[in-house]
């Protein structure tokens, strides 16, 4: 599932990217990546609290023009994330990309970010004989 959108609709393309619409021409027509933490000083994404468990990963592309992200694509790498988890997941990290502080210039960036949110195992309760 492949999801582009452009700054101002950043939070309706989020709906959309369940539904695999795209709002944007995709980045994979554009020139090379870049390594993001080459170009950009992300900032430390924090994991949402969600009602899911298992493990997620995303590969964001970005496209930076003058310094700033103005445009980003987010590819889901694993399936059967539930939709609202997915959402939540998703936004911790692009809302970390577009406050990040780049280089100058026009680039395209792109990183992984993995969320592994599987439950602890419970220890087994000792049974009463």
């Amino acid at each position: 599932m492949t999801q582009s959108f452009p700054l101002p609709r950043c939070r309706l393309a989020l709906a959309a990217i369940i539904t695999g619409c795209t709002l944007a021409p995709a980045l994979a027509q554009q020139a090379a990546t870049e390594p993001a933490d080459a170009v950009c000083q992300i900032g430390p994404v924090a994991t949402p609290e969600v009602d899911w468990h298992g493990l997620a990963r995303y590969r964001a592309k970005a496209i930076v023009k003058d310094g700033r992200v103005v445009n980003i694509e987010v590819v889901a790498l694993t399936r059967d994330v539930e939709r609202r988890a997915q959402r939540r997941l998703i936004t911790s990290f692009t809302d970390q990309l577009l406050q990040a502080r780049c280089a100058p210039g026009d680039h395209v960036i792109e990183r992984e970010f993995s969320f592994d949110l599987r439950a602890a195992p419970a220890s087994a309760p000792a049974s009463a004989g």
